[in-house]
């Protein structure tokens, strides 16, 4: 029984996250000064870019160390290539 709540919730979890962006109806603008100027900052805030396309190339993962430091991950290959395709 309890296997079958598991497997249920599983189930209930996998399909969410596979439909978890397909009510997407607008593609966000990538334009940098467009996306700087859409931040709400509290007052004496500030925000700075200090990398982007193509030094950033398909970002999975960040993540901050203990000494401030932004460390990201990024993958040519995400999200996946099908079996027998070169990745590009």
């Amino acid at each position: 029984m309890k296997k079958k709540i598991l497997s249920g919730i599983l189930l209930v979890a996998a399909a969410l996250a596979a439909s978890a962006q397909r009510g997407l109806k607008e593609i966000p603008n990538p334009d940098v000064d467009f996306q700087e100027a859409a931040f709400r900052l509290p007052a004496g805030a500030s925000i700075n870019l200090f990398a982007s396309d193509p030094q950033i190339t398909k970002p999975i993962h960040m993540n901050w160390d203990g000494q401030g430091r932004l460390w990201v991950v990024g993958s040519p290959l995400y999200p996946h290539i099908k079996p027998g395709e070169a990745e590009t």
